[in-house]
């Protein structure tokens, strides 16, 4: 219910739309659903039901999994997930594959089966009635879940060693609560490995197994809720070292020279850390997902896919930037088209065409900031640079 109750708290009074808020709330409601599956072991209700008996059993592969994708995501400032992110997702679709016998035996045959699993011991701690042997799976899901343990732990580690002291205190309520949730699945992980290890001895290794997850549970939730500003969504998300904010300014494009980030905050309110953590989500939101490419693209568009107030975020780019987002969002594409000027796909381009892949709407738009930015126009360039004429004939 705790663990309930912090993902509602998440998902209608924590208004922040981050990814991962998203990957937290996932992580709240598989605790709940694996600590729901030991209530209904406990009340004996799986005699009542037999068809639910082990439907919540791979759930349990998900866990720390998608632990491992929120703390990447806060300590990363991820917008969405990576490429092959999914394929996490598939131990827990083997394990109900191998669980198909059970899932598609007769609800008869389950209540037989579930009167002898709760008087012999032994069915309970085998995880039986699949495809691959008693025990197999036991282990295979420490092991799983010993490896995002790990990595846990070694992206708390990493981002510790390169920030600063003044990163550190800023960002310490974070980096707590980062640390006790990876701590308290790390010993429930302990404790499944101590069931798994005694369990052909021991009779009740299902009574710790539970224990120790509603335990961890509980302490995990109300960490949570004595951290208000993780819980609500007013904290300030992870940045890394400042010298690794400031990335490279266009190489082919002069930008204008930008004002210092601490005069924002008596104009508008933005504070030194803000501004660079303003300047850290646009800038790698840009860089690595290429927005500008979309010809429709707003700056509505950008509060949404970073998460900052829209006058907060129109104020940053002017002051920050010394333009307006449309300008900034042009020597984006301007400064795209140079970069892939010998793309051998662009060779038969007319200039429409690579205008449009550009982000522009039209030929016009494209050449007036081309020319506006640079300083030439797109053939005035290309000979400039003594590109092949031969690739860019059509311009």
């Amino acid at each position: 219910m705790l663990s309930l109750l912090a993902a509602a708290i998440l998902l209608w009074v924590n208004k922040d739309q981050s990814h991962s808020k998203r990957i937290l709330i996932a992580v709240l409601v598989i605790l709940s659903l694996l600590n729901f599956n030991g209530v209904f072991f406990h009340a004996g209700l799986f005699l009542k039901y037999p068809w639910f008996h082990k439907v919540l059993i791979p759930f349990s592969l998900l866990l720390f999994p998608a632990t491992y994708l929120y703390i990447r995501s806060v300590l990363l400032l991820e917008f969405k997930f990576k490429k092959y992110d999914w394929l996490f997702v598939l131990p827990a679709i083997l394990f109900a594959i191998n669980h198909m016998p059970y899932y598609l035996m007769p609800n008869a045959e389950k209540s037989v089966y579930l009167v002898e699993y709760y008087k012999k011991s032994s069915l309970r701690s085998s995880d039986g009635e699949g495809y691959l042997p008693a025990f197999i799976f036991s282990f295979l899901r420490v092991a799983w879940s010993l490896l995002f343990a790990f990595l846990n732990y070694q992206l708390i580690r990493a981002f510790k060693l390169k920030a600063d002291k003044k990163l550190l205190r800023d960002n310490e309520v974070v980096l707590n609560w980062l640390t006790i949730l990876n701590l308290m699945l790390t010993c429930f992980l302990a404790a499944a490995l101590f069931a798994a290890i005694i369990a052909p001895i021991i009779k009740t290794t299902y009574t710790i197994l539970n224990i120790s997850l509603g335990v961890f549970s509980i302490i995990i939730c109300l960490t949570l809720f004595f951290r208000p500003k993780i819980l609500y969504g007013v904290y300030q998300p992870l940045v890394t070292n400042s010298d690794e904010l400031v990335q490279e300014g266009f190489n082919e494009v002069k930008e204008p020279e930008m004002p210092v980030i601490e005069n924002l905050q008596s104009n508008n309110g933005i504070t030194l850390t803000d501004g660079i953590r303003y300047k850290k989500l646009v800038e790698t939101h840009f860089k690595e997902f290429k927005p500008f490419l979309n010809i429709e693209y707003s700056l509505e568009d950008l509060v949404g896919d970073v998460n900052i107030p829209r006058y907060i975020l129109s104020a940053f780019i002017n002051k920050e930037y010394g333009m307006g987002f449309r300008e900034y969002l042009n020597r984006y594409r301007v400064q795209y088209m140079i970069e892939n000027l010998q793309k051998p796909e662009w060779e038969n381009f007319t200039l429409d065409a690579i205008a449009s892949e550009c982000g522009f709407k039209s030929r016009i738009t494209f050449f007036k900031n081309f020319k506006l930015i640079t300083g030439k126009t797109p053939s005035q360039y290309i000979k400039s640079k003594n590109l092949s004429e031969k690739s860019f004939k059509s311009i």
